[in-house]
């Protein structure tokens, strides 16, 4: 599967300039890029999945509240693609919107 991290078209330029994407599958953190689809492996039950930021790259990890994915989204015969973005603010916590 891949997953994507955006930003609320709002806050999406000021997460892009300070802050670093983390993607976060059953508590294991990894490093991604802004907007750009990342494989992940999942297995075969029901995961946590989540999204955070560190700004410039250091800290805590901001914003990642982890949801239950077991693939139930409506996701299409392959490989599904997972988006996760933040709300309208930029500290409000990544949600997963869709799954392709």
């Amino acid at each position: 599967m891949t997953v994507v991290v955006t930003g609320h078209w709002l806050s999406a330029w000021f997460l892009r300039l300070l802050a670093r994407p983390w993607v976060v599958v059953d508590g294991e953190e990894r490093r991604v890029r802004w907007g750009e689809p990342t494989p992940v492996a999942l297995p075969e039950q029901p995961v946590l999945v989540g999204a955070g930021v560190r700004y410039l790259g250091r800290g805590p990890l901001l914003g990642c509240e982890q949801e239950p994915y077991g693939g139930h989204l409506g996701a299409r015969s392959g490989a599904p693609r997972l988006t996760l973005r933040n709300g309208f603010w930029n500290h409000t916590p990544f949600r997963l919107v869709r799954d392709a």
